[in-house]
């Protein structure tokens, strides 16, 4: 089912572009910088969480939390079958260390990104918790050293 593109103007992208550059703005201090009141601004920010196009996260520093591996694991399932893959998502998304799941096209089936402790917890985690799932067929670690561009969006 594909999704059709959300008509945003002008104020709707300045918005935006205000919250991805600073995401800690008041709303006084957003509707400020956008020409806006309080009012419209509410209105606005409203209708753009309520459709989806924009959401509210928090983002954590990793190593600032004792969090100092990040890696990206590629999976490739034995078989691919929409209940294996459902089985696969619904088991590694109650894993709180695998803090990313993307279904891919290409050379394998899952891409993961994964942040531990250290190399023992990481271990630890595809040894115990991976290994709990016979339909894994191959499990391809990528250890991340940097992450100098981290984006959450941008407007087209």
């Amino acid at each position: 089912m594909e999704e059709t593109a959300a008509t945003l103007d002008r104020i709707d992208r300045r918005i935006i572009g205000c919250l991805i550059e600073d995401a800690s703005l008041s709303n006084a201090e957003l509707a400020e910088r956008v020409g806006l009141t309080a009012a419209p601004l509410s209105r606005r920010l409203s209708r753009l969480y309520a459709s989806g196009i924009i959401r509210q996260n928090i983002v954590i520093d990793p190593p600032k939390v004792g969090l100092g591996l990040q890696a990206f694991v590629e999976i490739t399932l034995d078989r691919t079958t929409p209940q294996v893959g459902e089985r696969f998502i619904e088991h590694v998304g109650k894993l709180a260390e695998v803090i990313e799941i993307h279904a891919v096209a290409g050379d394998f089936d899952f891409l993961l990104k994964i942040s531990v402790r250290d190399m023992a917890d990481y271990k630890r985690l595809i040894w115990q918790e991976f290994d709990r799932l016979a339909e894994i067929k191959t499990i391809r670690s990528t250890m991340v050293f940097d992450s100098p561009k981290i984006s959450h969006g941008y407007l087209p």
